[in-house]
């Protein structure tokens, strides 16, 4: 029941263009963030780089400021990293989900696959285990060939 709340929720909620906004202007932010953790800089050497006060540096970086497409270039160049513009996401993102689907029907079918060669080897490992038992459990010593 709170699952069927929370998704009708989160429905209603993406029916708000403020909402969505939000989302997005997060989204980048965090990916800006991640890639100043990663350059290894800290904000203050970044705004230092780009001439920024640290708090204008601290607001790009926590999704409190409304980003230019100039201020992101910046950003980039500062950090000696490149970002592109997706358009079309929904669409883009349909593609992915297809791409994960075939990729898992196809690990599901080397799975099957695999089962069965284990299966099998399994069965001739206890097809042989009883030959061997039947062989060494008389007095004639007798050959016994294994498919």
């Amino acid at each position: 029941m709170l699952n069927k709340e929370l998704a009708d929720l989160w429905d209603e909620s993406l029916q708000d263009e403020d909402f969505r906004f939000e989302l997005k202007a997060q989204d980048i932010a965090v990916k800006l963030a991640s890639a100043v953790a990663q350059s290894g800089m800290t904000q203050k050497e970044l705004a230092d780089k780009l001439g920024w006060k640290t708090s204008r540096m601290s607001k790009v970086l926590h999704g409190a400021s409304n980003l230019t497409l100039k201020t992101m270039f910046q950003v980039c160049e500062a950090l000696g990293i490149d970002f592109d513009v997706h358009f079309g996401g929904k669409h883009h993102l349909n593609e992915q989900v297809e791409v994960i689907n075939a990729k898992h029907h196809e690990v599901e079918s080397m799975l099957k696959t695999a089962r069965q060669v284990n299966a099998m080897s399994w069965n001739r490992y206890a097809q042989i285990k009883t030959l061997s038992r039947i062989s060494y459990g008389s007095d004639e010593t007798t050959e016994v060939a294994c498919p």
